[in-house]
């Protein structure tokens, strides 16, 4: 349990410009704890904000020997980033940083770098990675969960890239993992790292801007927004851009209400192609075809790949996120979504913010050598679920319309082939997560043998 004549050994050992937050009511300690959703937040004994690797393995050292439980933030997205009185945040935001090996298309990631970091920093290489929709996610969870993204089809997901790894492990050692360092260990690191170590470093491979076909990191991202009322012919139209071969797409069609009095549900299409603006018209035209009430087609670059998502970065508020994989896309399944949604909203006007949606990307055309234990490489279809309200008395609701909406998009499919996505799910089963014949197993073997005592949670065991 954490205690004042632990900081206080802890502090000797850390290099000045570490900073040790006791006072709950400092603004250093509140902008600390700022989180993009105050759900289940708790506040802790202290918060440790490392400047150095050194002084990342100092802190988690000191705590495995002193018995104090402890958990890590990077981006503050995760619902399992805080901890209360018996413990302390180990905060990663002061050491941050990324180094790009442009001639080996690689690029090395260092502790709290944020994702619209990493996209600023490679685009002066003109090469891309995979990276997810948010420009403040913390760019190492998201690789170590999975890393689904709008760049799968060239590059596969966040976890088949990872190419090393430093963590400090169950023994408080800073340790270094590859395919031939410790091989069994990466390849758990490389889709639930998160349970084995405090992962200070990645090492991801990087690909040229060519390979998106042109030299500026550019795609065509369309915007489209339709009343309930066209719900069948907007399915028809964008089932074909979906299941087009003859370009490389991804993208989301959520069920929202319009701003700004968010008083009627509506469709919003936002697909996104790797193409010249006069084919991605083309593609997009059955959409503008059924007649939107509003509609933008815009290029944008990998350094501004999440800029028109930052609305949905904002910190506070409940808010939760689950992902659930899908076998592909089923309009009467997404029909049912769309009546749940308005039921939501109906009930509970509340969580009029919240948006049920569908993520797709065309299938990876890359080679991949899926050494990970990820497992959903070859999912394409995302539901994804945001829960956004502001008032904890509607917390049971709105989880249980959660549910009912993750039921309805699995309506038809045998419980074995349900998919849930790590990084934002810890409830769902473990078969449910990682899928290959035997990972699990597998898994819970490493766990033993690299984590017994669970210090990085008691997953797996």
């Amino acid at each position: 349990m954490a205690s004042e004549s632990f900081l206080s050994s802890l502090s000797s050992k850390l290099s000045p410009e570490t900073k040790v937050l006791r006072d709950a009511k400092s603004s250093d300690f509140k902008a600390s704890m700022e989180r993009w959703s105050n759900y289940d937040l708790k506040v802790p004994f202290a918060i440790v904000q490392p400047a150095s690797e050194s002084d990342v393995v100092h802190t988690v050292r000191e705590a495995i020997v002193a018995g104090v439980p402890f958990v890590p933030v990077s981006g503050g997205h995760s619902q399992w980033s805080s901890i209360g009185q018996v413990g302390i945040i180990i905060d990663l935001s002061r050491y941050k940083g990324v180094t790009v090996d442009a001639a080996n298309h690689l690029a090395t990631v260092r502790g709290g770098t944020l994702m619209k970091e990493l996209q600023t920093t490679l685009h002066p290489h003109k090469q891309f990675a995979a990276v997810g929709n948010g420009s403040t996610v913390g760019v190492i969870p998201y690789y170590l969960g999975g890393g689904i993204s709008t760049y799968t089809p060239f590059i596969g997901y966040g976890s088949e890239n990872i190419v090393a790894a430093k963590l400090v492990n169950s023994s408080g050692e800073l340790v270094e993992v590859s395919e031939t360092q410790d091989p069994e260990l990466f390849w758990g690191i490389c889709g639930a790292g998160q349970f084995f170590g405090l992962v200070t470093e990645i090492t991801v491979k990087t690909k040229p801007y060519s390979l998106l076909g042109n030299e500026d990191g550019q795609r065509m991202c369309g915007t489209y927004i339709f009343l309930i009322q066209s719900f069948d012919a907007v399915c028809a139209a964008l089932e074909a851009i979906m299941e087009s071969t003859e370009y490389i797409s991804a993208g989301h069609v959520m069920i929202v209400q319009a701003p700004p009095d968010m008083k009627a549900q509506v469709l919003l299409v936002a697909p996104q192609v790797f193409c010249s603006a006069d084919e991605a018209a083309k593609l997009f035209q059955p959409l503008v075809d059924v007649g939107p009430v509003q509609q933008m087609l815009v290029p944008s670059t990998f350094d501004k790949h999440s800029d028109h998502l930052d609305w949905i970065c904002a910190e506070g508020d409940f808010k939760r996120f689950s992902q659930t994989g899908l076998a592909g896309w089923d309009t009467k399944n997404f029909k049912h979504l769309a009546e749940l949604h308005a039921e939501l909203v109906e009930k509970c006007p509340d969580a009029a913010r919240s948006g049920y949606s569908v993520e797709w990307h065309t299938p990876c055309r890359a080679k991949r050598e899926l050494n990970s234990s990820f497992g959903n490489e070859n999912v394409e279809y995302w539901l994804n679920v945001l829960s956004w309200y502001t008032d904890a008395a509607n917390h049971e609701f709105v989880n249980a319309m959660d549910l009912k909406a993750q039921a309805a998009m699995r309506e038809g499919v045998k419980e074995e082939a349900f998919v849930s996505y790590t990084n934002t799910s810890r409830e769902d089963p473990l078969e449910y997560r990682y899928k290959s014949v035997g990972t699990v197993d597998r898994l819970k073997s490493l766990k033993k043998r690299a984590d017994p005592a669970g210090i990085f949670t008691k997953e797996l065991l």
